[in-house]
């Protein structure tokens, strides 16, 4: 016999088991495909494949991925401890989708393929925009495992949604489109990347976890712009991080106070 409060969570959310373990074997995959990628280590992600550009992150922007992927099999495993019905089976197949498509990133970013890397960041920026909508729109419970999940799941899409402008400009520059030192394509990039995680993170209600990824995304782009004397670079980005902060206070200020 269950509970009220259990049973409302089955017929709300209603995943499935063997999908719970499908996603926590992917989040451990994609932890572990660096190290057996056939031509060596490979790189994450977030990590254009190919020349550095002007809105690249600076280095240690990148560590961002030990916590994402912490996190990933933390929240992987706190499913299966809870039972999988307390997740949206949408949400369990958005994370397999976006786990396994991390996995894939690697093996290709070991091909020195930025069309492919940018074909894989496709498929995982839909995934994780699916993932933190759906995340928004669930109730989880208990309270842990909430914050767990919205943790989670925001950082990993806020990072990737960064990751996949990124990947596409490197792909441009590959395909001879555009150069890797011109300035104003990358600038207007970098305000498209902005209004993406500005528009996701309206529709979220504002997902504290997903805006703290794009400011770190763009608080490493400027510290590149820095570095290189690249001023509009320094300076859009950091107003871009400064809007997201702001925009991100006012939605949480408007949230119900039990919510």
């Amino acid at each position: 016999m269950v509970t009220t409060n259990d049973t409302r969570s089955v017929t709300t959310h209603g995943g499935e088991r063997w999908l719970a373990f499908t996603v926590l074997a992917a989040a451990i995959l994609e932890v572990v495909a660096p190290v057996v990628t056939i031509n060596g280590p490979g790189s994450s992600p977030g990590a254009g494949s190919g020349p550095e550009l002007l809105i690249t992150p600076v280095g240690w922007a990148f560590s961002i991925w030990g916590v994402i992927y912490t996190l990933a099999i933390a929240q992987s495993v706190a499913v299966l401890v809870r039972g999988a019905h307390a997740v949206p089976r949408r949400l369990q197949v958005d994370l397999m989708v976006l786990y396994l498509g991390g996995a894939v990133w690697i093996v290709l970013a070991g091909l020195d393929s930025s069309l492919a890397t940018a074909g894989a960041l496709l498929v995982m920026f839909v995934a994780a925009i699916d993932a933190v909508l759906t995340t928004a729109r669930s109730t989880f419970e208990p309270g842990w495992f909430s914050v767990l999940t919205r943790a989670s799941v925001g950082l990993y899409a806020g990072w990737v949604t960064a990751a996949f402008f990124l990947n596409v400009s490197t792909a441009m520059v590959d395909a001879g489109l555009v150069e890797a030192d011109e300035l104003p394509w990358q600038l207007a990039v970098l305000a498209v990347a902005a209004v993406v995680l500005l528009a996701v993170l309206v529709r979220t209600g504002g997902i504290v976890a997903y805006a703290a990824a794009g400011t770190w995304a763009m608080v490493g782009i400027a510290v590149t712009g820095n570095a290189d004397g690249t001023t509009g670079v320094l300076v859009a980005a950091l107003v871009a991080a400064a809007v997201i902060v702001v925009v991100t206070a006012a939605l949480v200020a408007r949230r119900p106070a039990d919510a």
